[in-house]
């Protein structure tokens, strides 16, 4: 009886272990599996500055290529598919500012998924059109003038070449140097100057002009003169106010709780050695700009003389980017900051080490002047090379490695000497042009993007950039070119593309008999009736954006007549009959289930049960049979499956 009892136990009791530990593996399998697919969720990354996204993304479909990954598939879903699409490309952004959209990919190994999340800010779209330079012309004339550009890079004096600011009118000195100019959150701009007529010696500066304007044409103006000032103090033993510079303080906390203010830094030397040698102070200005609130406080020095300091703020680095002249080095370094001021009894331990030399020569060079070019994740430094009469251009993609562009010619109305770029809109440059006409200067207009919608708070979103118009210029033979889209042609002939803008920065065409070409002017000889049909052409401007021009091209050949092809919509193909289908990899994979949550293409977001007859379970049968299993997937489509139960 007992032998018997515990023969059965005995059988029991493996036949529990055995399943257990079956279910051990499994489950042990299950975790390992998961725990793989978490570190291949956790090893996906993101090409791009995402807190800063000025261009589509390149999401992958799988994990091919990424380690960890490589049996598993990808879906992508944006929190908001009105400013990003599922597979990472920009559907549209606000005007002048930032918008925060969550990007998330869930990853599947075909039985459970993980999911990794990725913040993106979205660049908002900068609605200006052409640059705007404003400098003084040479030591003999410290007047403020303006100069005009449609690229940053090549200006053209305004006015016939005449200043726009005459310097007797408002400065103490009668005279008007190195000018700075900001476009602040108010809707003004500001335009900081050094007060001082280079005639009277370098040591004859004492203090700078405060000018504002709503329109760029007409300016309010006051002085501050730190003798008056600061009478009583260091500071009014001024020699130098030397080359002031504005920048808006967000974090400024004003008496009434509101934050943000306008802080001028310059730099400053006095002849009673309490400040030895130039160095960078800062203060605040008034609610007007018409003073300053206040004694200046110590902002950055390099160890030796440091004048002309420029600040830039860079969001794909959240860094503050100062840039200076080092008298002693003799030429252009930088600082960075995280923030723009620091604790009080800290001054000036914000900033960095200073970096090397920057400027790409080896001329004397000083007044370095930083400015981003519109709708581009790219930067210009432009310094003033003041003993050979030139300015250089350099560009730069991080504000850390910069590449010499070009030089300013040493003749003619536009000789700048240390000055600031502001980009205007297309408004602005019309206002300019009348208020100084420029005969020599045909400005270029770029429109904001038509607006998709209007959200509940107001604001506009518009389209992801605006693109350039493609003239479609055309030549048959030796005849005369032609605006059109549309030739008939005789066999034999020979064709030449030649669209515009002249001056385009990537052009990309298709067509016909396998035919590519990446050039703007285009040559087709010999043409036959395999050569009929579209060829289009796509042009990519600066920003990135692109816009398409196609031409139909028809040979007249009576025994090989044309054709019009058969055109699908987007989301088809054609399939071998030469009709239009749904095209499979145009699907989306995401969806959302019933439960409210985001599923893959792969897992089930609703499941029923129904009989071979077509009758339905309320569950999933347990009784020995043969059923029908009806799945509806993550992206719409439905699964229909025969399984038995024994």
């Amino acid at each position: 009886m007992g032998k018997k009892f515990i023969s059965k136990a005995g059988a029991f009791h493996g036949a529990f272990h055995g399943a257990f530990l079956g279910a051990l593996s499994v489950v042990l399998a299950a975790n390992s599996m998961a725990a793989s697919l978490s570190d291949c969720a956790n090893s996906i990354k993101i090409d791009g500055h995402l807190n800063n996204l000025y261009k589509d993304l390149t999401l992958p479909s799988t994990g091919a290529g990424i380690s960890g990954c490589e049996n598993a598939r990808f879906y992508w879903t944006s929190s908001d598919t009105t400013f990003l699409k599922n597979d990472g490309t920009i559907a549209g952004r606000l005007v002048n500012q930032n918008k925060a959209v969550q990007l998330s990919v869930n990853v599947t190994d075909g039985t459970q998924f993980e999911t990794k999340k990725f913040d993106v800010s979205i660049h908002g779209y900068e609605p200006y059109s052409n640059y705007l330079f404003i400098y003084f012309p040479a030591n003999d004339n410290e007047n403020i003038y303006y100069a005009i550009s449609n690229d940053g890079y090549n200006f053209t004096a305004m006015n016939g070449g005449k200043r726009v600011v005459a310097a007797d009118t408002v400065s103490v000195k009668k005279g008007l140097r190195d000018p700075h100019i900001l476009r602040a959150p108010d809707g003004y701009f500001y335009m900081v100057n050094t007060d001082m007529k280079s005639a009277e010696g370098w040591a004859s500066n004492r203090g700078m002009v405060l000018m504002r304007s709503k329109d760029l044409v007409n300016w309010t103006h006051s002085t501050v003169h730190f003798p008056d000032k600061y009478k009583g103090t260091n500071f009014a033993n001024v020699t130098r106010v030397w080359a002031p510079e504005t920048i808006w303080d967000k974090d400024y906390e004003n008496a009434d709780g509101s934050k943000g203010r306008l802080m001028i830094y310059f730099s400053l030397l006095t002849n009673d050695g309490t400040i030895p040698y130039d160095k960078v102070y800062y203060l605040y200005a008034n609610d007007d700009f018409t003073d300053v609130l206040g004694k200046p406080t110590y902002f950055f020095d390099r160890g030796s003389a440091t004048i002309d300091m420029d600040i830039v703020y860079n969001e794909n680095d959240s860094l503050y980017h100062g840039f200076f002249k080092n008298e002693k080095l003799g030429g252009i370094g930088k600082v960075t900051a995280r923030t723009l001021t620091a604790p009080a009894g800290k001054e000036g331990s914000q900033w960095s080490a200073p970096s090397a030399n920057l400027q790409q020569t080896t001329e004397a060079v000083e007044g370095a002047g930083v400015f981003k070019l519109i709708n581009q994740d790219s930067w210009i430094l432009m310094y003033d090379c003041y003993m050979n009469g030139h300015y250089q251009f350099t560009s730069s993609p991080d504000l850390t490695n910069f590449k010499f562009v070009q030089d300013t010619k040493m003749a003619g109305a536009f000789t700048p000497r240390h000055g600031t770029v502001l980009p205007i809109t297309a408004e602005e440059t019309a206002r300019l042009m009348k208020a100084f006409p420029t005969a020599d200067f045909e400005p270029k207009v770029i429109p904001i993007p038509d607006t998709l919608k209007v959200l509940a708070s107001g604001e506009a979103v518009v389209g992801p950039c605006s693109g350039t118009r493609i003239v479609p210029y055309v030549k048959v033979g030796d005849g005369n070119w032609s605006e059109t889209t549309d030739l008939l042609v005789e066999p034999g002939s020979s064709l030449q593309f030649g669209p515009h803008p002249w001056d385009g920065k990537i052009w990309n065409w298709t067509g016909p008999a396998d035919f590519g070409a990446t050039t703007r002017e285009v040559t087709l000889e010999n043409l036959q009736w395999q050569n009929s049909g579209y060829y289009k052409v796509t042009y990519t401007n600066e920003t990135g954006c692109k816009t398409e021009k196609a031409y139909k091209v028809v040979v007249d050949d009576p025994e090989h007549p044309y054709v019009e092809p058969v055109v699908c919509k987007e989301n088809e193909i054609l399939d071998e009959t030469g009709k239009c289908v749904a095209d499979p990899s145009k699907t989306e994979a995401i969806g959302h289930g019933v439960d409210g949550n985001v599923h893959f293409a792969a897992v089930p977001v609703h499941v029923q049960y129904f009989s071979l007859t077509g009758v339905r379970l309320a569950a999933k049968p347990k009784q020995p049979g043969v059923y029908l299993r009806r799945e509806t997937l993550g992206n719409g489509l439905v699964k229909m499956t025969k399984f038995r139960v024994k």
